[in-house]
């Protein structure tokens, strides 16, 4: 994982030249060579890195190349937090591990920090805190440093996109993603689609339902991938199947279906805080109670009482 991550991590040196380049427009190799004190060849590795990583563009102009800062959103928030905030540190704050911490620090998503030793994360949170860049929650967060938390969301975001588009099949359709984290979905069938997926991914949803009792239909294969997981529990997998459209009536009648023929096997508490990881709280929280109430409480779009027994008949399933 720390592999996946060290390609959109910045060295000191590249913020300090992006910081260069937002006041500096239209600034050459030769220029930027002789504003930093560095060799022609050594600004030349620098700006090819943040080219990579999409912060900065080349612009050619007859005979002369320019380098400016790119058109990607996130290179438009990086531009403006350093231009407006001078005097901050920004080469020690969002270098290295420490963007990984901020990643997960802003944005709550966990998988950020996977693959980053305890050493480099506990360094990197104690020099965030020295500078007040570490936050709890995200009041402090949107109150401490708006030009930094803009940043780093659609920073991770990018990162998040490009892991996906590196790491999955050309034909997979990602259904939900957060982070490392993603639910997709194949069309066809699981066991030709598994011999094509990365590691740490595993059937999920609707896929994996004849494992509990219940032969849904489906043309499509269900998967999860998330790094360092080992397997999946009844639990995920009812969030899963939610989670492929939260709005769907289907989707609730087929999760309400595994809950109620897996009853027993469910950990309702689990279910509940695991939910926050899909941000799916409020969701599961209305579907826990249909389930305690056998369906007499019920909120969209789970189904209607009625309408369930209908199709848990057909599916073997019996409610209470």
């Amino acid at each position: 994982m720390k592999e996946q991550m060290l390609p959109y991590a910045f060295s000191k040196r590249e913020i300090a030249m992006a910081r260069v380049i937002s006041s500096h427009k239209y600034s050459s190799i030769l220029d930027l060579s002789a504003i930093m004190g560095k060799s022609a060849s050594s600004i030349s590795q620098i700006v090819k890195s943040l080219e990579t990583k999409g912060i900065i563009k080349m612009k050619r102009e007859g005979m002369k190349k320019s380098i400016e800062i790119s058109d990607r959103n996130y290179a438009h928030s990086l531009q403006e937090m350093l231009r407006s905030e001078p005097y901050v540190p920004w080469e020690k704050m969002i270098s290295n591990s420490n963007i990984a911490v901020l990643f997960r620090n802003i944005t709550q998503e966990e998988s950020f920090e996977f693959g980053i030793s305890p050493i480099s994360l506990w360094r990197a949170r104690r020099n965030l805190a020295m500078h007040g860049m570490f936050f709890t929650s995200p009041e402090k967060q949107s109150a401490g440093n708006r030009n930094l938390s803009r940043f780093i969301v659609e920073y991770s975001d990018h990162v998040s996109r490009k892991y996906m588009a590196e790491m999955l099949p050309e034909d997979a359709i990602t259904i939900w993603r957060s982070g490392y984290r993603c639910l997709f979905k194949m069309h066809g069938n699981s066991k030709k689609a598994a011999e094509r997926l990365p590691a740490d991914t595993f059937p999920t949803a609707l896929t994996v339902s004849p494992d509990y009792g219940i032969q849904f239909i489906t043309s499509d294969s269900y998967f999860y991938h998330e790094p360092n997981l080992t397997k999946l529990d009844i639990e995920e997998i009812i969030l899963h199947t939610l989670l492929i459209d939260p709005e769907s009536q289907t989707y609730s009648t087929y999760a309400l279906l595994l809950a109620f023929k897996n009853e027993r096997k469910i950990d309702i508490s689990l279910l509940i805080e695991k939910s926050s990881r899909y941000n799916l709280m409020e969701r599961t929280k209305s579907f826990v109670k249909y389930i305690k109430s056998k369906g007499n409480t019920r909120e969209w779009p789970l189904p209607d009482k009625k309408e369930l027994q209908e199709q848990a008949e057909s599916y073997g399933v019996v409610i209470g």
